[in-house]
């Protein structure tokens, strides 16, 4: 039951905002100013600041863990393979692998 309610509670919220948004870009009336804003100015420079900051904080959030973390650690193999050893393995598994595809 409380998902069920607090599903109507967002429900209701997101549309009371969507006519309190629409009324603040298209019916608010426009000698009414804040900061030598009007509403409409505000309701537009909001949202668009909010989406930038956002956007700033997910790539604030993408470096820090770039720099955070530490470097993996190269793999260190016991008996390095040549470069031909390499490549007949790799010729031999391509053959087996192309085998069962016919």
């Amino acid at each position: 039951m409380r998902d069920i309610t607090q599903g109507r509670l967002l429900l209701a919220l997101s549309f009371i905002t969507m006519i309190i948004y629409f009324w603040a870009l298209f019916l608010a009336p426009q000698n009414i100013k804040f900061l030598d804003r009007t509403i409409r100015d505000w309701a537009l420079v909001i949202p668009v600041m909010i989406i930038v900051y956002l956007f700033l904080v997910v790539v604030a959030w993408i470096g820090w863990a770039m720099a955070t973390t530490p470097p993996s650690i190269p793999s260190l193999r016991k008996n390095p393979k040549t470069d031909d050893e390499e490549k007949e393995s790799l010729k031999r598994s391509l053959k087996s692998s192309f085998a069962f595809a016919y």
